[in-house]
């Protein structure tokens, strides 16, 4: 993301980290171009320019501050809003 568009509203940082990077590539272990993708997705939410959530079900709901939300799920990645 491209912090000159980024909008400037950080969030609150125990409501970005209720999915941990760990336990959500714990997940993925197998494929490497997962484990790269989970990475940059962590970066988003560790910079504040998103939060992720890990649903009932396991999969990682992905909300960027933009307003975009994704779903990722083990072989596909939804986006829902």
């Amino acid at each position: 993301m491209d912090p000159r568009t980024a909008p400037n509203k950080r969030l609150d940082k125990r409501a970005r980290v209720d999915a941990t990077f760990d336990a959500i590539v714990a997940l993925m272990q197998s494929d490497l171009a997962k484990v790269k993708v989970m990475a940059h997705f962590r970066k988003l939410v560790a910079d504040g320019f998103a939060e992720w959530q890990t649903l009932d079900c396991g999969t990682v709901r992905l909300r960027l501050d933009t307003g975009e939300t994704y779903l990722l799920e083990q072989t596909t990645i939804t986006r829902i809003a």
